[in-house]
């Protein structure tokens, strides 16, 4: 008969601890890139003021520029 170190709620709680480091160390790899910070602020500002295309024209105009 063998023992397991770690019970399965143990092994599940690990997977999602892990999960979640995973997630904090992309949100601080985002938070320190300062381009990307930019990028984000200058999108949310042309959500803002609507300088927006909808998904569908976004697809005409690429694929009349044959880039779809």
């Amino acid at each position: 008969m063998s023992k397991t170190l770690l019970s399965t709620q143990d092994r599940k709680l690990l997977l999602e601890t892990k999960r979640a480091m995973e997630e904090v160390l992309e949100s601080q790899e985002i938070l320190a890139d300062r381009e990307l910070m930019r990028s984000i602020k200058r999108s949310k500002q042309d959500l803002k003021a609507g300088r927006t295309v909808d998904w569908e024209q976004l697809k005409r105009e690429l694929r009349s520029k044959n880039k779809l």
